[in-house]
């Protein structure tokens, strides 16, 4: 038992050693020659199509870019992202997700016409009768998710406060389709259970979520 308490410890210093060693200066000449086009260089993009990653964790916005390097997540704009990054090292990943998780997140802000309450009531009580759950319960009652959910990074619960609404249903009908995954099937099982209008209320209400 001693043994893998020790090992445990290890783990977790090596991973906060790593999260440490990452050069956010780097990863700042990193955003503004190469992400900042799509992302913006703070991480707060104007532009739909591409979500913003200000404030988001560091570790989910690396193996999100690994994963489109690799040619594991070909949803949505991850064609035209990947020729972009397959220069990056590792290490260059991870300068500039740190970068951009220093980033201060801009509020977004709900279009009123479409149905925010609905929205509100999704995320914070979920949709009992379809079994879908509070978005908050794993994303938190702000949206700043938990870098900590799960059992690994990879199953980690990102940020949603602030995310263009377009981008948050894009990924919601990604999942519900099974374009895209996610950990033990969690979000594909909650998104086949959503309706179009669901998506979208949902969608808004993040996006002015802060």
């Amino acid at each position: 038992m001693k043994r893998i308490h020790l090992l445990v410890a290890a783990l977790v210093a090596g991973s906060a050693l790593s999260a440490t060693a990452a050069d956010v200066a780097k990863g700042k000449q990193i955003a503004e020659k190469i992400c900042a086009a799509c992302h913006a260089a703070d991480g707060n993009s104007g532009i739909a199509m591409y979500p913003k990653l200000s404030s988001q964790h560091a570790e989910y916005i690396y193996q999100q870019t690994k994963d489109i390097k690799e040619g594991k997540r070909t949803t949505g704009s991850a064609a035209v992202m990947m020729p972009m990054v397959q220069g990056l090292s590792d290490e260059d990943i991870r300068n500039v997700a740190a970068y951009y998780a220093k980033q201060n997140a801009k509020a977004g802000e709900a279009n009123p016409k479409q149905n925010p309450e609905y929205g509100a009531k999704i995320f914070r009580a979920g949709i009992p009768d379809k079994k879908v759950p509070a978005c908050m319960s794993c994303h938190g009652p702000a949206g700043a998710g938990m870098p900590a959910g799960g059992t690994s990074v990879k199953t980690a619960y990102p940020r949603l406060g602030g995310q263009h609404a377009s981008y948050v249903v894009e990924q919601l009908k990604n999942y519900a389709s099974g374009k895209r995954s996610s950990p033990a099937h969690m979000m594909e099982d909650i998104a086949k259970r959503m309706s179009e209008e669901d998506m979208q209320a949902v969608g808004n209400f993040i996006q002015g979520l802060h």
